[in-house]
């Protein structure tokens, strides 16, 4: 029986490579206008790469065709460079902007070195191109779409590249190269090293002579290392700031610096903050404020962060921000918000430095014991008193313990008193 079914089943076999063989040969015969948006045409706000001229490109609608076999005019054979600069110089971008239609000018291309798949060559290219300098180019493979920079470390900009971890990290995943890369893989692209060993004082002319030569879809930016027609936007500026914040100096820049700030060449040399001056510094370093009501809701004094009040009443800053989160009441007496209860709410104490703050402090400081209070009123909700705790609540009307805790949290009525870890309204 087995022999019976061998030579059906190597014949299904044969037949099915043939079949795929022959469907091979042929989509590599066929053409295609682009099909598909490029990663280049979404809209991009986050930041750039500092020493490249990547950065954003703005939205274009695109022309789509649905892909079939028996459309001659449904796919693309863009796998080698050759084939990509001479088999389709005629190539065609059916899609629309208020601009003019061009494509990028890659046929005069005369490359040192060409890598025709990026991935693929990824151990030779980190080998060939350790610590040289010079101008390259990526050329999307599956619709012609390219892109220029340079570096002083061809290996190290290649390997940043192929490291999709890095690709996705927040400061360069929305960068338009980037975004094609993860979106049609590193093996979709070749590599061209366009010039080598270019002086570091001439890598942005020569990047720029590219960038103006080849008009490379990916990039926007008209020089090298510039940001020329180029404007930023509100959320690229803050990631920039913040990125220049967290930027570490080299040993030798620090001693540089320290050097020429030292002594009488410190512009701020044998001066001091006054405590307007500190408190200016402070609230300008502030995230948000922070709101103090007492247990009557009323609003006793503003401070400049959670940071400010945690320090000066020994907390820490997790505990301020769980009391604004769940708005709990503080050691038994205090509410923390980040917003005022009403816009119409008015500070008893004006100026958070002033000795009013100092005793409201001394204050906050003298109930770090208590962790919760328990607030008791009779039955007509008329206030008997505060405990410190469920403990004392417990010795002074001789309850039990579990019972208090049950109706304090539920705010309920027992035994004639109604139990609350909340001030009622009196």
């Amino acid at each position: 029986m087995i022999n019976h079914l061998a030579l059906p089943l190597k014949t299904t076999i044969c037949w099915g490579l043939l079949t795929i063989i022959l469907l091979e040969f042929y989509l590599n015969s066929v053409k295609m206008y682009n099909f598909e948006q490029s990663a280049g045409n979404q809209k991009i706000n986050k930041t750039i790469w500092v020493g490249t001229s990547e950065t954003t490109r703005g939205p274009r609608s695109i022309f789509t065709r649905r892909y079939s076999p028996w459309n001659k005019n449904s796919l693309i054979n863009l796998s080698f460079y050759n084939s990509l600069i001479y088999k389709h110089k005629n190539f065609v971008r059916y899609y629309s902007t208020s601009g003019d239609l061009k494509e990028d000018n890659i046929k005069d291309l005369n490359p040192v070195v060409l890598y025709e798949n990026f991935k693929e060559d990824r151990a030779q290219i980190l080998k060939e191109q350790k610590d040289k300098s010079g101008v390259y180019c990526l050329i999307n493979k599956i619709n012609g779409h390219s892109y220029v920079g340079s570096s002083i470390n061809l290996a190290s900009r290649m390997k940043n590249y192929l490291n999709n971890t890095f690709l996705k990290s927040r400061q360069n995943v929305n960068m338009p190269i980037v975004k094609a890369l993860l979106k049609y893989g590193q093996s979709n692209f070749s590599l061209l090293i366009l010039e080598h060993h270019v002086e570091v004082k001439s890598l942005i002319i020569r990047e720029t002579y590219f960038i103006t030569t080849v008009a490379p879809y990916y990039n926007i930016l008209k020089q090298g290392y510039s940001s020329l027609g180029y404007k930023h936007t509100e959320e690229t500026k803050k990631l920039l700031s913040q990125l220049a914040k967290n930027r570490v100096h080299s040993d030798i820049t620090k001693g540089l610096i320290a050097k020429a700030l030292t002594g009488e060449n410190n512009p701020f040399y044998n001066k001091s903050h006054s405590i307007e001056s500190k408190v200016r510094i402070i609230e300008a370093k502030s995230a948000y404020p922070v709101y103090i009501y007492n247990s009557f809701k009323a609003l006793l004094v503003i401070f400049p962060s959670v940071s400010t009040i945690a320090n000066l009443i020994k907390s820490n800053h997790h505990t301020i921000v769980d009391a604004i989160k769940e708005q709990t009441i503080f050691r038994g007496e205090w509410y923390f918000t980040n917003l005022p209860h009403h816009i119409e709410d008015t500070p008893i104490i004006s100026n958070w430095i002033s000795k009013e703050s100092e005793e409201l402090i001394s204050n906050i400081n003298k109930n770090s014991h208590i962790i919760k209070a328990v607030f008791v009123y009779d039955i007509n909700r008329k206030f008997i008193g505060k405990y410190d705790g469920v403990t004392d609540a417990q010795k002074a009307l001789n309850l039990s313990h579990s019972t208090i805790k049950k109706y304090a949290k539920l705010g309920a009525v027992y035994g004639g008193y109604i139990f609350s870890y909340e001030r009622l309204n009196d």
